[in-house]
């Protein structure tokens, strides 16, 4: 290997020798112990990513590769590479070597001496190596992993942490004993890969004087004046510094200088920026509630004795946040509310729960991430969870949420299982917890902090059946509560925080030593549910909580994703790949058992055919429950039932994304083809949503709106300006201050508009009846219409309700209209018979730009969930999975990248629902 020249670090003014830094990103060689691999792998990356690279493996993903390529995991590896240091190492320098992420158990060598060892994938390790790294020359890296298996299974062997695994999973029990990311051993939605390697950043750095390494900006506002608490973090050489440091926010004019002094003892820097009162700036808002303004915090430090100078930059925005835990009513038993306002509005939360893209990490790229983000906006996503599962993710991705206005709720990475506490598992977490909070607290979009996922609930229902579960509660408070707490305390107390997902809430679970008696109340908290038996198209199977954090259903990915890791035998949807891929027990019979009670099964002979054919009907079950569930959820967030239950607001279903093609939760698959939820969200999140629902033998129709405070309410430091520029004007003066005001703010709280809701049978594009329902409201949501269905029917005519439909739409003077749903009378099990089947074909194609084609579609039939599909080309349509009851419709398709009018044209087909029987 060649020499790597060394990057200055910092800038010299006066032609001294400065900081240096030597990447070492890029090639490696790897090994395993018999040596019988020596192959080349690059760095950030992995050892399956490298074996793949080298052709020794083919796709781990194809079929059953996750098995096969199990001897992988099983085996040690070492990443060596050798560097070039260009000059001697002064005696007033200091040589450090960085690593971001080392996946997870290593000794690190250098010239062949041990000089560190890791433990844990979500640690930076900075190592000092001056001791060995003083000469002009070459040296020798080499960083020695071990098996995560076998480190797991010898940490469990000593320990009274019994093993659990379930076997559909077709993974490897005991991740919890090693803090590496908890589904790298298989998931329910995911395969077992249980990486070694450098999957971050690798650096060295000779430091003469001190390096700015971090900093983290935290605005909160008191007695409405902002401030902002900066604390800077330095890596210094060993003898004390002086010098000036400052703080710029450019955007705001605001700058201020200090004198301080560093040592090895003391390398952080905490300041205080106070903005002065009434000073015009802008808050970060959530996704449909405002702009996402961001400013930019520069720190520059000037060493007084050499002139050299660090510099370090962090967005931050300035946005308050705070979790609401107030009684609901003067009865204690209805509990408590549980929502969260931003900048002093309450926002229903709505959105997804977030797991990484991958299995591998390194293949996870800032692009690929920004489509499956901006997919999420694109359907009015706000908000997402976390998840302890995964990673707490790259600095882009944080980067991407504060820029889109996606809220966070930041889960520490603990998920469904029971910790060990000992002494060095709880010191690698303290370091763990620290480091990461001083990474990412600076970022706006992060609006909360949840200590685990689901293991409050999991030792106290006792999932798996340990003995002398007191132990295990005592443990759990040792590791969460008297550990991660009191560091997250410390490093930020602008943000709400709870001690699982799900809880009863903060204040409910102190008073209860940790332990709610039943953490899935609906008048408390937050919830997951799940439920695979009872009919999900049905609103009276759903519960009624203040939050679902956490919710979903199935459906298979889309065929042509994955269709490259099957054969052709393995097209049969009980196959034995097909049975291998799904990770959840029973999980294909359910799907099956959810779509039997809503429709009859496709009828095909041909195999293939009829396991695509299920695929579609797997993703209309998804995509009508999830609907179903999240309406429910929005409709309530203004009602408070007898028993207390009500309030709800916020949604967000479990899950976004995939790590791997297979049947999974996700509504959008692992090629990032949005599946036909990901369709319908962009319905059911709608800002304005027109609810229909059958309540026994009523039908009920909602209205749901996102409040959207006008600028005046948004923005307290503006409201004066705004006033006095009003007391100049002819209209202002007809009318004291307080009646304007009052004036205001009626038209600013009411929602006035007309439903119209026409009723169709099957057999014709004409509505048998149509109403108008007007409305207004003065809330978030409401009732607008209440009537039986046999009153309904009766109206129109309608002799038999199997025929038909109903159709909704806000009257507005936009085209297509802003809001639009559709309700059956009946299941299409017992509707089939008539419902005629329509052929629905394309019948224009043209390009807007090389990125955006408008695609007509023509039906002789109404015709329920039309799936459109252009082949193999990544991107979204405007709509899809829709219920098309006119003649024609034009849609609009957005590929991710440029592609040519006659390759989309010849990419696209479509079908219909009664397509599937033959």
């Amino acid at each position: 290997m060649g020499k790597l020249k060394l990057y200055i670090f910092c800038v010299c003014l006066l032609g001294v020798k400065c900081n240096t830094f030597l990447n070492l990103n890029g090639e490696w060689r790897i090994s395993n112990t018999d040596k019988k691999y020596n192959i080349s792998g690059d760095v950030p990356g992995g050892i399956y990513t490298a074996l793949i690279k080298n052709n020794i493996i083919g796709d781990p993903f194809y079929r059953d590769n996750d098995i096969k390529y199990r001897w992988i995991a099983r085996e040690n590896w070492t990443y060596s590479r050798k560097i070039y240091i260009e000059h001697d190492v002064l005696a007033e320098e200091k040589v450090v070597l960085v690593a971001e992420g080392l996946d997870t158990v290593s000794t690190i060598y250098i010239n062949g001496q041990p000089v560190g060892r890791t433990d844990n994938m979500f640690i930076t390790y900075t190592t000092d190596v001056t001791d060995i790294i003083q000469k002009q020359g070459f040296y020798s890296i080499d960083i020695a992993f071990q098996s995560a298996l076998d480190v797991a299974n010898k940490l469990a062997n000593q320990s009274y942490i019994p093993s659990h695994s379930t076997p559909s999973y077709n993974g490897f029990p005991n991740i919890n004993f090693l803090r590496k990311m908890q589904y790298s051993f298989s998931w329910d939605w995911g395969p077992a890969f249980p990486s070694q390697g450098i999957w971050k950043n690798i650096y060295l750095q000779i430091i003469k004087t001190p390096i700015i390494q971090n900093i983290s900006a935290l605005p909160h506002k008191v007695n409405g004046n902002w401030s902002v608490d900066v604390e800077v973090n330095f890596e210094t050489s060993d003898g004390k510094v002086d010098g000036i440091i400052e703080f710029l926010v450019q955007d705001l004019k605001l700058s201020k200088k200090q004198i301080t002094g560093l040592s090895a003892t003391n390398k952080v820097i905490k300041h205080t920026v106070d903005i002065p009162p009434d000073f015009p700036l802008d808050v970060w808002w959530p996704n449909g509630y405002g702009n996402q303004t961001l400013y930019n915090l520069t720190v520059i430090f000037l060493c007084q004795n050499t002139s050299e100078i660090s510099v370090k930059s962090r967005r931050f925005g300035f946005r308050t946040v705070e979790l609401v835990e107030d009684p609901v009513s003067n009865n204690a038993s209805h509990g408590l509310t549980f929502y969260y306002k931003i900048n002093d509005v309450p926002i229903f939360l709505k959105g997804s729960n977030w797991i990484p893209s991958d299995m591998f990490l390194e293949r996870i790229t800032p692009e690929r991430t920004r489509r499956f983000l901006q997919s999420a906006v694109e359907v009015h996503v706000n908000a997402m969870r976390m998840n302890g599962v995964g990673i707490y993710e790259e600095d882009y991705f944080y980067d991407l949420t504060d820029e889109l206005g996606i809220m966070i709720i930041q889960d520490f990475m603990f998920s469904d299982a029971v910790y060990p506490v000992t002494n060095v598992f709880l010191n690698s977490v303290k370091t763990e917890i620290t480091q990461q909070m001083k990474r990412i607290k600076h970022h706006p979009s992060i609006i909360g902090w949840a200590l685990n996922n689901e293991n409050e609930e999991l030792i106290k229902l006792n999932w798996f059946q340990l003995k002398n579960i007191s132990r295990f509660e005592k443990d759990y408070v040792t590791l969460y509560i008297n550990t991660v707490r009191p560091i997250m305390l410390a490093e930020d107390d602008t943000r709400p925080w709870i001690p699982s997902s799900p809880s009863n809430g903060v204040s409910v679970e102190k008073d209860q030593g940790w332990f709610a008696n039943n953490s899935a109340l609906e008048t408390f908290g937050d919830i997951h549910f799940y439920d695979y038996i009872s009919d999900l198209w049905n609103v009276s199977n759903f519960r009624t909580p203040r939050f679902a954090a956490e919710f979903g259903l199935q459906s298979w990915c889309n065929f042509e994703t994955i269709e490259p890791v099957f054969e052709d035998s393995d097209f049969d949807y009980w196959s034995n790949m097909s049975v291998h891929r799904q990770h959840h027990p029973l999980g294909n019979e359910e799907l099956i058992m959810e779509a039997v009670v809503h429709m009859n099964l496709p009828n095909s002979t041909d195999v293939k055919q009829q396991f695509k054919d299920l695929i579609y009907v797997t993703q209309i079950e998804q995509a009508m429950g999830i609907r179903t569930e999240v309406e429910h959820y929005r409709r309530y967030q203004n009602q408070l039932d007898k028993d207390g239950k009500g309030i709800t607001m916020g949604a967000l279903y479990w899950q976004l994304v995939d790590v791997w093609q297979a049947p999974t939760w996700s509504s959008i698959d692992y090629d990032i083809n949005w599946k036909m939820l990901h369709y319908y969200a962009r319905h059911f999140l709608s800002p304005k949503l027109i609810s229909p629902y059958l309540d026994g033998d009523n039908l009920n129709i909602f209205m749901v709106t996102d409040e959207v405070p006008s600028v005046e309410e948004r923005h307290p430091e503006t409201q004066q300006l705004y006033f006095r520029q009003m007391a100049s004007s002819d209209v202002y003066k007809k009318f004291p201050r307080q009646q304007y005001v009052e004036i205001m703010n009626k038209m600013k709280q009411t929602l006035i508009g007309t439903v119209i809701m026409e009723m169709y049978n099957w057999s014709s594009f004409t509505p048998i009846k149509t109403w108008n329902i007007p409305y207004q409201l003065d809330k978030t949501s409401g009732l607008i219409f209440k009537k039986t269905v046999a009153e309904v029917l009766n109206e129109a005519a309608c002799f038999d309700q199997r025929n038909c439909f109903l159709y909704f739409y806000i009257n507005a003077y936009k085209s297509p209209p802003v809001s639009t749903s559709w309700l059956t009378l009946n299941y299409f099990r017992d509707s089939q018979s008539f419902i005629p089947k329509a052929k629905v074909v394309v019948t224009d194609v043209t390009a807007q730009s090389q990125t955006q084609f408008t695609v007509t579609l023509a039906t002789n039939n109404i015709a329920p969930f039309v799936w459109i599909n252009a082949y193999k080309i990544s991107g979204r349509f405007s709509d899809n999975g829709f219920l098309m009851k006119d003649p024609l419709l034009s849609l609009t398709f957005t590929s991710w990248q440029p592609i040519d009018l006659v390759t989309f044209k010849k990419s696209l087909t479509v079908k219909s629902f009664m397509d599937i029987y033959h």
